[in-house]
């Protein structure tokens, strides 16, 4: 057995190094899920690197149709069939439900000799057959493709619940679950490895995007070990809150701003990282509030020019709207842009834009902790701003549980000062 790449952005990384050849993984999910261009991608990228790739279908559809969708991706290369590098095999579907299925695929195979074979989708070859034939039928079929000495890809529509009372689930290597849930007004897809024999694999649901380019996996990042504790001050570009905070902040922590809207949350943010950019010090400011162009203009008042330091290569703005926002995407391209540029200050607005992409919103608290060891492992200091409801006063600081993964917190809070009508008409009158 060896490993062999999946073809896939991000998959490997997922399933520990790629696929085990050989071996079969049923691909599975609900209609829309991507199991098809899933299986196109690998044999096509498969193909490119001269592997012999055959894409088997039992459907009724014609090659021309198949071949009409999938080149609408930049994967797909017509020239691979030329080159005979990859073969389509639709099978007669009046043979469809018919143990005879079984040699002519065992024919194709014996004359291709494939090193990576794709059936899409395989529970259409029992569509005729009672519970018992079908269950003999693909004894009979995963025994042949132990036989077969490659990667075989077979995609099934079935739901999570249906997945552990399939016998496919017990004959196959491994399983790889794409759902598509509805989330508010829109589709969140997920990849889960559900079953993956002689591999040490990532588990837990991992987001994924359909593109032109085909499937992107966006698996969650592990964050190495923290630097050492460091004694040195960060300036924070604010005289006061330098002083408030001994010195300002230290190096390499995470500090949360929270507070009511219009308090300045944002403005304190922004003038820290445009302080250490002024100094030669590297900065992303991730926003899920303002548009750049915005965050630009409102910076301007103040004399702060973004597009010189952008142009200068001393930050680095990161913008996604909170509500098209794929959690596991954005905190991918922070480190991407972090190692880009050697950031050295980061900040965050706000973390409630990371909650709003989130289907369960106790995940918060997980994605906030890895973000934050991160920075911590990088040795860069960073702003987490966080709003709460509260304008006068404040009776929780952040109101989703994840103050206790911050280094420190700074309270921002209107304050109302003594007031009264007649005070305020004679101060009129005075005037």
């Amino acid at each position: 057995m060896n490993h062999i790449v999946s073809g896939i952005p991000g998959l490997d990384d997922i399933l520990g190094g790629g696929f085990i050849r050989p071996s079969t993984v049923m691909i599975a999910g609900v209609a829309g899920s991507g199991k098809t261009t899933l299986t196109m991608q690998s044999i096509f990228n498969a193909a490119k690197e001269n592997e012999t790739c055959m894409y088997i279908t039992a459907l009724s559809e014609p090659i021309a149709m198949v071949n009409n969708y999938m080149s609408r991706f930049s994967f797909y290369d017509i020239s691979l069939l030329g080159k005979g590098k990859l073969k389509y095999v639709p099978l007669d579907h009046t043979m469809v439900g018919t143990v005879d299925i079984l040699e002519d695929i065992e024919e194709y195979i014996g004359n291709i000799k494939p090193d990576r074979i794709v059936i899409d989708p395989v529970n259409v070859l029992t569509s005729r057959m009672d519970e018992s034939k079908a269950r003999k039928f693909y004894y009979d079929l995963f025994t042949k493709m132990k036989e077969w000495n490659s990667l075989v890809l077979i995609t099934s529509e079935l739901s999570e619940d249906e997945i552990c009372k399939n016998e496919l689930s017990y004959l196959v290597d491994g399983i790889i679950y794409l759902s598509n849930d509805k989330f508010v007004d829109q589709r969140v897809r997920h990849l889960e490895v559900l079953k993956l024999r002689g591999q040490l694999y990532l588990t837990g649901k991992q987001s994924y995007s359909i593109t032109p380019d085909g499937l992107i996996i966006h698996p969650t990042f592990y964050p190495g070990k923290s630097l050492p504790v460091s004694n040195e001050r960060v300036d924070t570009g604010i005289d006061e809150l330098n002083k408030m905070t001994g010195g300002g902040l230290i190096k390499g922590t995470n500090t949360m701003i929270s507070g009511g809207s219009g308090t300045g949350k944002t403005l304190i943010a922004l003038e820290f990282v445009v302080s250490g950019a002024l100094k030669g010090e590297p900065g992303v400011f991730v926003t899920f509030e303002e548009s750049p162009d915005l965050l630009r203009n409102n910076a301007a008042v103040f004399g702060w020019d973004l597009d010189e330091l952008e142009e200068k290569g001393l930050l680095k703005i990161l913008y996604t709207s909170a509500y098209q926002a794929d959690i596991n995407e954005n905190t991918l391209e922070i480190k991407h842009l972090v190692e880009e540029i050697d950031a050295k200050r980061v900040a965050i607005d706000s973390i409630n834009g990371f909650q709003s992409s989130l289907t369960d919103v106790g995940d918060i608290k997980k994605h906030m902790y890895i973000l934050s060891r991160y920075f911590r492992h990088k040795g860069v200091t960073s702003m987490f701003i966080n709003e709460v409801s509260e304008l006068m006063g404040s009776s929780q600081v952040s109101g989703n549980g994840i103050a206790m993964v911050m280094d420190a917190i700074i309270l921002l809070r209107y304050v109302e000062i003594e007031w009264n009508e007649k005070s305020h008409l004679s101060t009129e009158n005075a005037g």
